[in-house]
């Protein structure tokens, strides 16, 4: 034998392996770093210019603000409310001084604001200027003291004949007292009403603003401009160096103003280069990561080739045996274990193999069962799904008995199994004609048994008995027999597979032994006797289900006997005979369990006497409950119905605050304990979820109609206050409900 022997090969492979996979995800990541450090310090100089803009807007918003609050103070002031009146009551007490005092505050008011050039009281009904510079007639002041230029001027008396809360008017030029102003004047109306008595005027200063706003400026900014709709109020340009300004990109922000109809409009210059100090890091970073990636790759491949050559010593043991036995065997690591994974791969196919026929075998064995009476639990409803068989409870069925025991002298065993083979492709041709489902198998009492499944009525029984016809008449013109071929009745429920079997085995043996035994004249006779339905199979389930207490099972299998006997109208005779049968496997199964049976005997040799069968199989009923429920709970019930209760009266009260677990143990006579505990039995979640869920549902119904406030919707649904509801709907909704309510 040829020593096998493994060179370094292997290692060498590993070793360029792992630095490929080290190396390259080094380099990308490299790459990925620069861009993101690129990215992220865009994104950082974004974020800075984005909140510089918001700043400037909102330093201009609050001067703003301060204008608007001028207004809200003069609203307030008692000596403005008596010159509104129409009247001349109150003239006597605005003497000379008070008109000086009056005039001294206003302008007092505006300087303080550091934007205004001035500002007026007008009142409109009166046609008078209350300024800083004393009282004039509206004519007076507008064509003496401060003159607009252009349409300012019907564009203030337009607005004064409105009620405006802070209105902005358009930008203009105005001269006050021969000096040319540009100004933006601002409309407050003093007085709630469509046509206010007193409007305060303020004409914002062009010039002071500009010196206000270049306070705040930072160096990054290129250019402020401030719009009113699609004109100009306040424009700034930063001085830059052309040539370094074209190199640099720019961001726009446009930042809406909160207190008027301006919008602030702010460009920066964006730097585009990464720092060198960033680049040296990051290349650095790269090649110090390359040598310690080269190392990891070394110690990796020693790592991987050791349990590689483990097994490759593990293995070799199997190798030699073949080389004994073939001549000797050579080749790299890879070749030997490709060998090795070839075996495996072999029998992994013959596990395979076997466990299809285990799966073959399991199905043909619960198809038996469905022949022999398969009374459906959930247990055996899932063995079904598990196999593949796609049967339900709600299908019809049929099953068609094949024999070929009408046929003699057929020894040759060749000539059987292509009569086998004949007989699947005609079902097969035949079932595929009136599109129907079959499985075809084996049975015991007979060659072949078919049972034809179908989601709906496929047909009645003379449509089965005709299909059974054309089969064993195709049967025989392939393969020169004819076998008996007899279909059961149709059926619905698993159990009418073994109803309609039973019923085909039936016809099958007594046509069989009227074939061999009766004349014509006995069969007659003895086709009209009906014999009871009682299978030997129903019966050992009927047993077995019996001692281990499975009352549902149990009294199923006697439902379907008495129906199935009901069907076929037995003399009462024999269906008082059937019923001391049934009351015979009863009787078994007590003194199988060590239980006194004389006292049921006796019970039922009274009644049998004198006794309609209909009460004879109560008794049997009786009998069977009671050796099921020998070991259930007594109590059982009378818990789901308190259980029950329970739940109605939380669905019916849950939007009063009173309901809880307190309340309801009282109303019971119960502790808090046992009434939580039937609750989430009953329900499924504890009590608290519960009610909480339904007060949600009825909540979010309220919020989307957005016809009632949150206090409101609070009380309706079971909360004593707005705070415990918001954060309970928060908590179940993950949102607010004045959040929810604006997304309906």
């Amino acid at each position: 034998m040829r020593k096998i022997k493994f060179g370094s090969g292997a290692f060498r492979n590993l070793f360029l392996s792992y630095m490929a996979i080290m190396i390259i995800p080094i380099i990308v990541f490299s790459a990925i770093s620069v861009q993101r450090n690129w990215t992220e310090e865009q994104a950082r100089l974004y974020e800075q210019h984005e909140r510089d803009a918001k700043r400037i807007a909102s330093i201009v918003d609050n001067k703003l603000n301060d204008l608007k609050w001028m207004g809200e103070n003069l609203r307030n002031e008692l000596w403005l409310k008596k010159m509104m009146q129409g009247t001349n009551v109150y003239n006597q007490e605005f003497d000379l001084l008070k008109m000086i005092e009056l005039r001294n505050d206003l302008n007092t008011a505006i300087s303080s604001l550091n934007i205004l050039s001035f500002g007026i009281i007008v009142f409109p009904e009166k046609q008078l200027v209350q300024s800083a510079w004393g009282e004039f007639s509206e004519e007076e002041f507008f064509s003496t003291v401060a003159i607009p230029e252009g349409d300012m001027l019907q564009a203030i008396r337009s607005a004064m004949q409105e009620q405006h809360y802070f209105r902005i008017m358009p930008a203009g030029a105005i001269d006050v007292w021969d000096s040319a102003k540009h100004v933006i004047p601002v409309i407050q109306s003093l007085e709630a009403v469509n046509q206010p008595r007193a409007v305060l005027v303020q004409f914002i200063d062009s010039a002071y603003l500009s010196e206000y706003i270049q306070r705040f400026v930072s160096l990054d900014a290129k250019n402020i401009w401030i719009t009113h709709g699609e004109s100009f109020v306040y424009r700034h340009i930063q001085d830059t160096e052309e040539g370094s300004a074209s190199r640099r990109q720019e961001s726009v922000f446009a930042v809406p103003s909160q207190e008027s109809d301006w919008q602030y409009n702010m460009t920066y210059f964006d730097s585009n280069a990464i720092g060198i100090s960033t680049l040296v890091g990051s290349l650095t970073a790269t090649l110090i990561s390359i040598a310690l990636g080269a190392c990891c790759a070394f110690f990796l491949a020693k790592l991987t080739y050791r349990p590689l050559g483990v097994l490759l010593n593990k293995l070799m043991t199997a190798i030699r045996y073949d080389d004994t036995r073939g001549g000797g065997y050579s080749g790299s690591e890879y070749k030997f274990i490709e060998k090795s994974f070839e075996r495996l791969v072999r029998e992994n196919h013959t596990l395979h193999e076997t466990m299809q026929d285990y799966e073959h075998a399991a199905k043909s064995s619960l198809y038996l069962r469905l022949l022999k009476g398969y009374f459906a639990e959930d247990m055996h409803m899932s063995e079904i799904k598990k196999l593949g068989i796609p049967y339900t409870d709600d299908m019809y069925y049929c099953v068609m008995l094949v024999s070929f025991n009408a046929v003699h002298d057929i020894s040759d065993f060749g000539k059987l199994r292509k009569m086998e083979m004949l007989t699947m492709l005609v079902i097969g041709k035949v079932m595929q004609r009136y599109r129907l489902e079959f499985e075809l198998l084996e049975v015991t009492n007979a060659d072949k048994a078919i049972i034809v499944s179908a989601a709906a009525a496929f047909g009645s029984d003379s449509m089965m008995e005709r299909i059974a016809f054309e089969a064993a008449s195709e049967i025989e013109q392939s393969s020169g027999f004819l076998p008996d071929v007899l279909p059961g009745k149709v059926e619905r429920g698993l159990i009418g597979i073994s109803k309609s079997y039973y019923a085909a085995n039936e016809s099958l043996q007594y046509m069989i032994f009227s074939r061999g035994h009766l004349h014509a004249m006995q069969e007659e006779k003895i086709g009209n006797e009906v014999a009871y339905y009682y299978p030997t199979d129903w019966e050992v389930q009927l047993i077995n289900n019996l001692k281990v207490g499975n009352l549902d099972t149990s009294m199923h299998i006697l439902q379907e006997i008495n129906a199935e006997n009901e069907k076929r109208q037995l003399s009462e005779g024999r269906m008082i005979k059937l019923v001391s049968l049934l009351m015979e496997t009863m009787l078994r199964v007590l003194q199988e369990l060590n239980l006194d049976t004389g006292i049921y005997a006796k019970q039922f040799a009274n009644r049998i006497s004198g006794s309609e069968p209909e009460a004879l199989w109560s008794y049997v009923y009786e009998v069977g409950t009671l050796i099921c429920e020998r070991n259930q709970y007594s109590n059982t019930s009378s818990a789901m119905e308190v259980g029950g209760k329970l739940l109605q009266y939380v669905n019916q009260n849950y939007t009063h605050a009173d309901v809880s677990l307190k309340k309801l143990a009282e109303m019971h006579g119960m502790s808090v304990s046992s009434v939580s505990k039937i609750f989430k039995e009953v329900s499924g979640i504890n009590f608290y979820d519960y009610l909480c869920r339904l007060r949600m549902e009825m909540a979010k119904e309220l919020l989307r109609e957005q016809k009632r406030g949150i206090d409101d919707i609070a009380h309706r649904v079971g909360y004593e206050n707005v705070y415990s509801f918001k954060r309970a709907f928060t908590r179940y909704e993950g949102i607010k409900p004045d959040e929810y309510a604006q997304l309906g």
